[in-house]
């Protein structure tokens, strides 16, 4: 039994890790304007489904790995928008793609979930114009409130998802961190948050004690289809800080069998214990010239510090 079923008390998550986070269900559509906090959260398009992402810099995106990986050989696939039918819209398509050499997939581990499903997308021009950029979130997690921001389906937590994933429809909800998963190598370090979507009352309430929703209800969201990829952010004193991309949704006893209705649970990749991956893979690659240079300054320092032993 994975651990859900110890701590949850369920006899079993039907789809908890074999589904790939769905859009909101709840929440608020955001105005999509060059204005908006969330105007650096974009929707990734493959083929003609939508997926979402989060800008790190003018030309990197975050993602969930599940949603480009299959496209790593032929990144011209892939596009990326931000604010499409907004005050400035922006449309790009990828340059290539790097997948966390420790993304293995997305057949659950032992605790029920995958872990590692992070990736980068590099796009083929910086975005233009001004939009915000948001710094990585390094603290703890447990009992955070969630900011979710994405692309994905619409809807609410009695009926479900009713509203088709859209470019052009950004979606913010919130929900609270109830568990966290620490490294499915052996690690101590979170790697996985973990919420259930709370309802009216106690009926519908997975983690913690008999009670209704952690939030208000307008406020309390899931992720939906589309969701994939998109980022949630916390409230670190005032700035808005990246902490996770979704990646998975999953039913419960008390969902009813449903990913996206009261009850049902999301969660997905904690970034902080990634830092050193992304700041790597983002990291400039310098210009032919700059390497000359480099290498002549290492030659002058080895030339410096030989004469100076022999002084």
């Amino acid at each position: 039994m994975n651990k859900y079923g110890v701590i949850c008390g369920l006899t079993f998550v039907a789809t908890l890790g074999q589904s790939s986070a769905f859009a909101l269900v709840g929440g608020s559509v955001d105005a999509n304007l060059a204005s908006s906090p969330w105007a650096s959260v974009g929707s990734i398009t493959i083929s003609g489904s939508v997926y979402s992402g989060v800008l790190l810099d003018s030309q990197h995106v975050l993602t969930a790995a599940h949603v480009v990986g299959g496209q790593v050989g032929t990144p011209g696939n892939v596009g990326f928008s931000l604010n499409v039918g907004g005050d400035q819209t922006h449309t790009y398509s990828a340059s290539a793609i790097t997948v966390f050499d420790g993304y293995t997939g997305t057949m659950p581990g032992a605790d029920g979930v995958w872990h590692d499903d992070l990736a980068i997308v590099r796009l083929n021009a910086p975005v233009a114009g001004v939009v915000p950029m948001y710094d990585m979130y390094g603290g703890s997690l447990a009992n955070q409130t969630l900011t979710l921001v994405g692309y994905g389906r619409g809807g609410d937590g009695v009926n479900g998802d009713t509203v088709g994933a859209s470019a052009s429809v950004k979606r913010v909800g919130e929900n609270r961190v109830d568990d966290l998963l620490v490294d499915d190598d052996g690690g101590l370090h979170d790697e996985i948050f973990v919420f259930d979507f709370d309802g009216p009352d106690a009926s519908t309430n997975v983690y913690g004690p008999p009670s209704p929703s952690n939030l208000a209800l307008n406020a309390e969201a899931q992720f939906a289809s589309g969701d994939s990829g998109s980022p949630v952010f916390v409230d670190d004193n005032g700035v808005w800080k990246i902490a996770g991309i979704a990646t998975f949704n999953g039913s419960t006893n008390q969902s009813s069998g449903s990913n996206v209705k009261f009850g049902a649970i999301g969660g997905g990749t904690v970034v902080a214990s990634y830092l050193p991956w992304i700041q790597a893979t983002i990291a400039p690659i310098p210009e032919p010239h700059t390497w000359v240079m480099l290498l002549a300054g290492l030659g002058m320092v080895g030339l410096m510090a030989r004469r100076k032993s022999v002084e």
